[in-house]
């Protein structure tokens, strides 16, 4: 992985100049033509130079009054990927033409985090599998401008790229080597030398704390589902912040089997436990003071003669029942027994995320994800995905379609029999789940769960969404 630094670096072959269409004059490059559409944004330009002078790559960042750190981030990953291309080793980036766009949009320190970790996922791979030897990527990038806070601006960038990329690792796994029993250690090994605790419940533990809804889901595969908490807890006086995240290490259908197309990409429907797993890196690798617990509910939704059927009633921990109208909406079963049990241990403040409905695709995209909840914390959320790229778009928890949840032999049913609203009826179900003492959000990842393509900072497969804005939403919670 690239190496950053603060300061010159004398041995750097390429230099990288980044300029917005208000601020084109570049000294180093005087005598060459600089036109506006090299200033657009996503625009890369090269001019090439003899050794021992480096090249320069003129990185275009678009308008001044759109400069934002997202906009970095896109350039940063573009900008990487070209200077892996070019195989070259070692990178000087150089933000001193743009101290006006700074000044009025953000600061040079906010602007070399935004770089790096743009650049750290603009250049991730994912080639564990691949018997052939991948390009190396840039060895050694330098942040030329070093005011008071740099480097520390450039280490906070780093870990909040490594959070994501975690999470990506895990979304990326075959399903073969992510069982639910191999993610809780993983989870295990990875957090061993850290501040976080780490807590696995299986077989006769989820039978105890009556986690019905994850052993009904989990009992059709051989690989049987567990519960993994994470604790994070540098000042146990702060109210207690639980991230519950879905951990369906493979989806199936169940009984209910999905149709005959590629369902590869349903080894990451545990996306949602990714992010959770990813935020408390980030959490714990900042040393943010924060209070905080998450909680993944992991198993494989598998179909064979012991599996789930539709039909079947759940009676949870909180004495509601739930009729199984269809094993295919496995995720909100394994997740009520989560929020169930957030509660259960404190919880104050509640955000759960999940690749949940195909629904919440159809409204939204690819590109943002759906949130739901109550006491101002979708707003909270919306704000900070607006400022570091996981966005999301507040939906509304309608009640009138709590009649469509309704089941003729159980509380409720796990879905509806309607063609429409499924987003929301998934998020009304969930809300049953919660104590109204307790503020809740909940995040439908089910469209940015992955990029199609390679794109600004997106990399083909997992994203590693939602990482990062839920360590932001910990972090400004526990401060206020």
């Amino acid at each position: 992985m690239t190496q950053f630094s603060v300061g010159a670096l004398p041995s750097a072959e390429v230099t990288l100049i980044a300029i917005c269409q208000e601020n084109m004059k570049v000294p180093v490059l005087d005598g060459f033509e600089i036109r506006e559409e090299m200033a657009g944004k996503g625009s890369l330009t090269w001019f090439r130079s003899r050794p021992p002078h480096a090249h320069i790559l003129l990185v275009g960042l678009g308008q001044q009054a759109k400069l934002t750190p997202e906009t970095i981030r896109i350039a940063a990953g573009k900008a990487g990927r070209e200077a892996a291309k070019a195989k070259v080793s070692e990178v000087a980036v150089d933000f001193s033409f743009l101290t006006d766009c700074f000044r009025s949009q953000l600061s040079k320190e906010d602007a070399a985090a935004a770089w790096v970790e743009g650049w750290l996922l603009g250049t991730y791979r994912f080639d564990k599998y691949k018997s052939k030897e991948a390009e190396l990527p840039v060895r050694q990038v330098a942040i030329l401008d070093d005011p008071p806070g740099m480097e520390q601006a450039v280490k906070f960038g780093e870990i909040r790229a490594r959070g994501t990329m975690l999470a990506r690792d895990l979304g990326n796994e075959p399903p073969n080597a992510l069982r639910p029993a191999m993610l809780a250690e993983r989870v295990r090994e990875h957090f061993q030398s850290t501040a976080v605790e780490v807590t696995v419940l299986s077989g006769d533990g989820l039978v105890k704390e009556n986690l019905n809804g994850l052993i009904a889901v989990g009992k059709g595969s051989s690989n049987p589902p567990a519960l993994i908490e994470m604790r994070y807890s540098t000042d146990p006086t702060l109210p207690l912040i639980a991230l519950v995240g879905k951990g369906i290490t493979f989806d199936t259908g169940g009984i209910s089997l999905k149709s005959g197309r590629n369902l590869s990409d349903m080894r990451i429907d545990m996306g949602g436990s990714a992010a959770v797993i990813g935020a408390m890196d980030i959490l714990a690798n900042s040393g943010i003071q924060a209070n905080v617990i998450a909680l993944v509910a992991a198993a494989e939704n598998m179909p064979d003669g012991g599996a789930m059927l539709p039909g079947e009633v759940i009676t949870y921990a909180n004495g509601i029942s739930v009729q199984v109208g269809n094993t295919d909406a496995e995720g909100r079963l394994v997740l009520a027994d989560a929020l169930i049990r957030a509660g259960q241990l404190g919880a104050k403040q509640i955000v759960d995320i999940a690749t949940l409905t195909g629904a919440c695709v159809s409204a939204l995209g690819n590109s943002r994800a759906g949130v739901w909840g109550t006491d101002g914390l979708p707003d909270k959320l919306k704000r900070l995905g607006e400022h570091n790229g996981e966005k999301v778009w507040e939906m509304p928890l309608e009640e009138e379609y709590e009649e469509l949840l309704k089941s003729s032999y159980a509380d409720i049913c796990n879905i509806t029999g309607v063609p429409y609203a499924g987003a929301t009826t998934a998020a009304l179900f969930l809300r049953r789940f919660v104590d109204p003492s307790i503020a809740w959000a909940h995040v439908d990842m089910a469209g940015p769960m992955d990029s199609s393509k390679t794109k600004g900072y997106l990399v083909e497969g997992a994203s590693g969404y939602g990482a990062r804005l839920l360590a932001d939403f910990v972090a400004e919670q526990s401060r206020s």
